[in-house]
Protein backbone atom coordinates (compact mmCIF):
# COMPACT_ATOMS: atom_id res chain seq x y z
CA UNK A 1 0.00 0.00 0.00
CA UNK A 2 1.31 3.55 -0.76
CA UNK A 3 1.64 6.49 1.86
CA UNK A 4 -1.42 8.31 1.16
CA UNK A 5 -3.53 4.69 1.45
CA UNK A 6 -1.56 4.45 4.61
CA UNK A 7 -2.78 7.79 6.02
CA UNK A 8 -6.43 7.26 4.52
CA UNK A 9 -6.80 3.91 6.35
CA UNK A 10 -5.16 5.47 9.23
CA UNK A 11 -7.33 7.90 9.56
CA UNK A 12 -10.92 5.95 8.77
CA UNK A 13 -8.91 3.47 12.27
CA UNK A 14 -8.16 6.93 14.18
CA UNK A 15 -11.99 7.83 13.50
CA UNK A 16 -13.43 4.85 14.15
CA UNK A 17 -11.53 3.75 17.40
CA UNK A 18 -11.22 0.60 16.47
CA UNK A 19 -7.90 -1.75 17.77
CA UNK A 20 -7.85 -5.49 17.64
CA UNK A 21 -6.38 -5.15 21.48
CA UNK A 22 -9.42 -3.22 22.17
CA UNK A 23 -12.91 -4.96 21.40
CA UNK A 24 -14.06 -7.36 23.50
CA UNK A 25 -14.35 -11.40 23.60
CA UNK A 26 -17.98 -12.55 22.63
CA UNK A 27 -19.48 -14.27 25.80
CA UNK A 28 -19.63 -18.55 26.01
CA UNK A 29 -16.54 -18.39 24.37
CA UNK A 30 -13.72 -20.85 25.79
CA UNK A 31 -10.55 -19.84 23.95
CA UNK A 32 -7.24 -20.51 24.64
CA UNK A 33 -4.86 -17.45 24.54
CA UNK A 34 -3.00 -18.37 20.85
CA UNK A 35 -6.17 -18.57 19.26
CA UNK A 36 -7.27 -14.97 20.52
CA UNK A 37 -3.69 -13.82 18.82
CA UNK A 38 -4.66 -15.51 16.12
CA UNK A 39 -8.06 -14.13 15.30
CA UNK A 40 -6.76 -10.82 16.69
CA UNK A 41 -3.65 -10.99 13.78
CA UNK A 42 -6.48 -11.86 11.08
CA UNK A 43 -8.82 -9.10 12.43
CA UNK A 44 -6.03 -6.17 11.98
CA UNK A 45 -5.33 -7.66 8.87
CA UNK A 46 -8.63 -7.54 6.95
CA UNK A 47 -9.18 -4.37 9.14
CA UNK A 48 -6.69 -2.69 7.13
CA UNK A 49 -7.47 -3.68 3.86
CA UNK A 50 -11.20 -3.01 4.01
CA UNK A 51 -11.95 -0.52 6.92
CA UNK A 52 -11.82 1.95 4.22
CA UNK A 53 -13.92 0.28 1.80
CA UNK A 54 -16.58 -0.38 4.40
CA UNK A 55 -17.00 3.15 5.53
CA UNK A 56 -17.25 4.88 2.28
CA UNK A 57 -20.32 2.02 1.94
CA UNK A 58 -21.67 2.54 4.45
CA UNK A 59 -21.73 7.10 3.85
CA UNK A 60 -22.51 6.41 0.36
CA UNK A 61 -25.94 4.76 2.21
CA UNK A 62 -26.99 6.83 5.00
CA UNK A 63 -25.24 9.89 3.71
CA UNK A 64 -24.28 10.51 7.65
CA UNK A 65 -20.71 10.47 8.42
CA UNK A 66 -21.68 9.95 12.14
CA UNK A 67 -23.24 7.06 11.30
CA UNK A 68 -21.34 5.92 8.87
CA UNK A 69 -18.24 5.79 11.52
CA UNK A 70 -20.81 3.85 14.09
CA UNK A 71 -22.03 1.29 11.27
CA UNK A 72 -18.39 0.66 10.74
CA UNK A 73 -17.28 0.42 14.08
CA UNK A 74 -20.55 -2.07 14.56
CA UNK A 75 -19.54 -4.34 11.55
CA UNK A 76 -15.87 -5.07 12.51
CA UNK A 77 -17.36 -5.77 16.25
CA UNK A 78 -19.52 -8.16 14.52
CA UNK A 79 -16.90 -9.48 12.54
CA UNK A 80 -14.41 -9.80 15.83
CA UNK A 81 -17.13 -11.72 17.23
CA UNK A 82 -17.48 -14.19 14.61
CA UNK A 83 -13.70 -14.96 14.11
CA UNK A 84 -13.99 -15.88 17.76
CA UNK A 85 -16.38 -18.42 17.60
CA UNK A 86 -14.68 -19.62 14.56
CA UNK A 87 -17.58 -19.10 12.19
CA UNK A 88 -16.99 -20.46 8.38
CA UNK A 89 -15.78 -17.40 6.49
CA UNK A 90 -14.98 -18.01 3.23
CA UNK A 91 -14.21 -14.34 1.99
CA UNK A 92 -13.83 -11.41 4.30
CA UNK A 93 -14.48 -8.87 2.11
CA UNK A 94 -17.77 -10.38 0.90
CA UNK A 95 -19.12 -11.40 4.82
CA UNK A 96 -17.73 -7.61 6.37
CA UNK A 97 -20.03 -6.30 3.41
CA UNK A 98 -22.52 -7.95 3.64
CA UNK A 99 -22.63 -7.30 8.03
CA UNK A 100 -22.73 -4.03 6.49
CA UNK A 101 -25.58 -4.04 4.54
CA UNK A 102 -27.93 -5.91 7.22
CA UNK A 103 -26.74 -2.85 9.82
CA UNK A 104 -28.04 -0.46 7.05
CA UNK A 105 -30.91 -2.34 6.55
CA UNK A 106 -31.90 -2.74 10.35
CA UNK A 107 -30.82 1.19 10.68
CA UNK A 108 -33.76 1.73 7.92
CA UNK A 109 -36.48 -0.24 9.46
CA UNK A 110 -35.67 2.10 12.62
CA UNK A 111 -35.60 5.09 11.16
CA UNK A 112 -38.35 4.95 8.70
CA UNK A 113 -42.27 4.27 9.70
CA UNK A 114 -42.83 3.58 6.21
CA UNK A 115 -41.68 0.55 3.57
CA UNK A 116 -38.72 -0.66 3.78
CA UNK A 117 -39.03 -1.82 0.44
CA UNK A 118 -40.13 1.56 -0.65
CA UNK A 119 -37.11 3.53 1.12
CA UNK A 120 -34.60 1.45 -0.59
CA UNK A 121 -35.78 2.24 -4.09
CA UNK A 122 -34.99 5.55 -3.82
CA UNK A 123 -31.57 6.92 -4.30
CA UNK A 124 -29.62 8.88 -2.05
CA UNK A 125 -29.49 12.26 -3.07
CA UNK A 126 -27.26 15.13 -2.28
CA UNK A 127 -23.45 15.74 -1.84
CA UNK A 128 -20.95 12.42 -2.90
CA UNK A 129 -19.76 10.74 0.03
CA UNK A 130 -17.07 8.75 -1.00
CA UNK A 131 -14.02 10.39 0.27
CA UNK A 132 -11.05 10.63 -2.28
CA UNK A 133 -7.90 10.35 -0.29
CA UNK A 134 -5.90 8.63 -2.95
CA UNK A 135 -4.58 11.29 -5.11
CA UNK A 136 -3.48 14.95 -4.94
CA UNK A 137 -5.46 15.81 -8.90
CA UNK A 138 -8.24 18.05 -7.70
CA UNK A 139 -9.61 17.41 -11.44
CA UNK A 140 -9.17 13.54 -11.09
CA UNK A 141 -10.93 14.25 -7.56
CA UNK A 142 -13.63 16.09 -8.94
CA UNK A 143 -14.49 13.66 -12.01
CA UNK A 144 -14.61 10.20 -9.34
CA UNK A 145 -16.59 12.55 -7.04
CA UNK A 146 -19.17 13.18 -9.63
CA UNK A 147 -19.33 9.74 -11.22
CA UNK A 148 -20.31 8.15 -7.41
CA UNK A 149 -22.27 10.70 -6.66
CA UNK A 150 -24.38 9.90 -10.17
CA UNK A 151 -24.04 6.06 -9.05
CA UNK A 152 -25.70 6.96 -6.23
CA UNK A 153 -28.32 8.71 -8.01
CA UNK A 154 -29.53 5.42 -9.62
CA UNK A 155 -32.58 3.25 -8.05
CA UNK A 156 -32.63 -0.03 -6.62
CA UNK A 157 -31.59 -3.02 -7.24
CA UNK A 158 -28.98 -1.15 -9.59
CA UNK A 159 -27.31 1.18 -7.48
CA UNK A 160 -25.93 -1.11 -4.68
CA UNK A 161 -24.46 -3.63 -7.31
CA UNK A 162 -22.79 -0.96 -9.53
CA UNK A 163 -21.15 0.66 -6.59
CA UNK A 164 -19.65 -2.84 -5.77
CA UNK A 165 -18.61 -3.33 -8.89
CA UNK A 166 -17.20 -0.36 -10.00
CA UNK A 167 -15.88 1.55 -6.81
CA UNK A 168 -15.10 -1.21 -4.52
CA UNK A 169 -14.22 -3.70 -8.01
CA UNK A 170 -16.01 -6.74 -6.30
CA UNK A 171 -16.75 -9.30 -8.80
CA UNK A 172 -20.43 -10.22 -9.25
CA UNK A 173 -19.58 -13.96 -7.47
CA UNK A 174 -19.01 -11.80 -4.33
CA UNK A 175 -21.82 -9.66 -5.37
CA UNK A 176 -24.05 -12.08 -5.24
CA UNK A 177 -22.95 -13.33 -2.06
CA UNK A 178 -23.40 -9.54 -0.03
CA UNK A 179 -27.05 -9.22 -1.90
CA UNK A 180 -28.39 -12.29 -2.04
CA UNK A 181 -28.83 -12.97 -5.90
CA UNK A 182 -27.16 -14.69 -8.15
CA UNK A 183 -24.40 -14.25 -10.18
CA UNK A 184 -26.24 -13.35 -13.00
CA UNK A 185 -28.95 -11.54 -12.00
CA UNK A 186 -26.08 -9.28 -10.10
CA UNK A 187 -24.41 -9.47 -14.29
CA UNK A 188 -27.54 -8.10 -15.13
CA UNK A 189 -28.32 -5.71 -12.64
CA UNK A 190 -24.54 -4.29 -13.27
CA UNK A 191 -25.26 -4.04 -17.20
CA UNK A 192 -28.36 -2.34 -16.81
CA UNK A 193 -27.33 0.08 -14.09
CA UNK A 194 -24.36 1.16 -16.27
CA UNK A 195 -27.20 1.87 -18.96
CA UNK A 196 -29.30 3.82 -16.68
CA UNK A 197 -25.52 5.70 -15.45
CA UNK A 198 -25.12 6.71 -19.21
CA UNK A 199 -28.06 8.04 -19.43
CA UNK A 200 -27.68 10.00 -16.18
CA UNK A 201 -24.12 11.62 -17.50
CA UNK A 202 -25.84 12.12 -21.27
CA UNK A 203 -28.24 14.12 -19.44
CA UNK A 204 -25.69 16.23 -17.71
CA UNK A 205 -23.51 16.88 -20.41
CA UNK A 206 -27.08 17.82 -22.09
CA UNK A 207 -28.08 20.08 -19.58
CA UNK A 208 -24.46 21.61 -19.17
CA UNK A 209 -23.78 22.64 -23.04
CA UNK A 210 -27.39 24.04 -23.14
CA UNK A 211 -26.37 26.32 -19.57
Amino acid sequence: MDEKGTKRIAKTRELCKIEPSSVSLPQKTNLSISVIERVAEVFGEVYEKEADAIFRFCLLRTSDREVALDFTQDTFMRFWNSLLLEKDIKNHRTFLFTIARNVIIDWYRKKKPFSLETLMENATEGRSSFVLASTDNVETNSEAEFLIRKIAELPEPYGNAVYLRCVEELKPREISEILGESANVISVRISRGLEQLRALLHLEHAHVKTT
